[in-house]
């Protein structure tokens, strides 16, 4: 996402930036939701006394149409960005809500209305992301947006949105938006028929059998296994496995050597492979086997409020 500053990018500024979103993007796990895009185009000092349509229009003129996020001079006390839709998306919204009946309000000299979004930083590389994805709008992180209230462009929206997340937080995301989808093989993996497992993890016309890595493995790739937790946690580490046969709609044995298993696994916090947060690892990895790609959780792309056609997210896989 490319940033824009209407004020010096000081190192200062620039790593605290940098660093939130690092910690809002899960960074340290080597494949952050979001990278800030802080590049030549970034530092914008010209734009210090123009409104954000002003800003949005210039920057239409010299051909650069993208989203962006507005670092202004209060972002630093605030710890809080700007983001700024595209002109189609903002006039896709006006659209919307005047289609409802309930317009948004229109100021004098401006040819149309700009949408955006004052946004904790840390809180906008995931909502951005589960609105992107779950063909939602913008609508949904507005402070105190209402479809019955027409919506005010200039609206300082102060204080600035937050959906409350503790990113920082291994009891609070461990199992909200860490996730990771692997291939894996014997002996990294093992399996179980025990029905405590299987009736929580499949549904009852799919095989009993769920696999899990072994600790073993989990722990040379960063991620937990079953044998790591207890209880409800395990469970949410067993993964169902089937073979897909020629004639029946679900054909089910157990797995054997030389089967590639998919699993989503979430990843260990307490690894020693992973940095705290806020410091971004590489990718892949310092050490071990290549990093597998993060996947977005069911919860982070729950569907919102106004959807709207948009492309299916590809799923992305690696061999563990």
């Amino acid at each position: 996402m490319q940033v824009i500053s209407t004020i010096a990018l000081t190192p200062n500024l620039q790593s605290m930036v940098q660093y939130d979103f690092n910690v809002g993007s899960f960074a340290q796990f080597g494949d952050p939701w979001m990278v800030p895009r802080m590049d030549h185009r970034t530092q914008r000092t010209d734009f210090g006394n123009m409104s954000h349509l002003a800003i949005r229009q210039h920057l239409d003129a010299e051909n650069f149409t993208e989203d962006f996020v507005l670092v202004d001079a209060y972002t630093e006390q605030s710890h809080a960005i700007w983001w700024v839709t595209a002109t189609e998306e903002s006039e896709f919204m006006t659209d919307l809500v005047t289609g409802l009946g309930v317009p948004p309000v229109a100021y004098p000299g401006e040819n149309f209305t700009l949408w955006q979004s004052h946004i904790l930083t840390q809180d906008f590389p995931s909502e951005y992301e589960g609105i992107s994805s779950g063909g939602a709008s913008i609508d949904e992180i507005i402070p105190r947006f209402d479809f019955n209230v027409p919506y005010d462009p200039h609206d300082p929206q102060d204080p600035p949105y937050t959906n409350g997340q503790n990113y920082s937080s291994k009891e609070e995301t461990l199992y909200l938006t860490i996730a990771a989808y692997i291939h894996a093989t014997f002996p990294e993996v093992i399996y179980t028929k025990d029905p405590k497992i299987t009736g929580r993890n499949i549904s009852a016309n799919a095989p009993p059998w769920c696999v899990s890595l072994t600790p073993e493995a989990a722990h040379l790739s960063g991620l937990l296994s079953a044998a790591h937790l207890s209880g409800d946690a395990a469970l949410m580490e067993w993964s169902p496995f089937g073979i897909w046969g020629p004639r029946l709609p679900y054909h089910s044995r157990p797995p054997r050597p030389g089967d590639v298993i998919a699993l989503t696994l979430y990843h260990d916090w307490d690894n020693p492979r992973w940095p705290p947060p806020g410091v971004a690892a590489p990718f892949p990895g310092p050490t071990g086997p290549p990093l597998p790609p993060r996947i977005k959780s069911s919860q982070q792309c729950a569907p919102r409020k106004i959807r709207r056609p948009r492309p299916a997210p590809v799923s992305m896989a690696a061999i563990a």
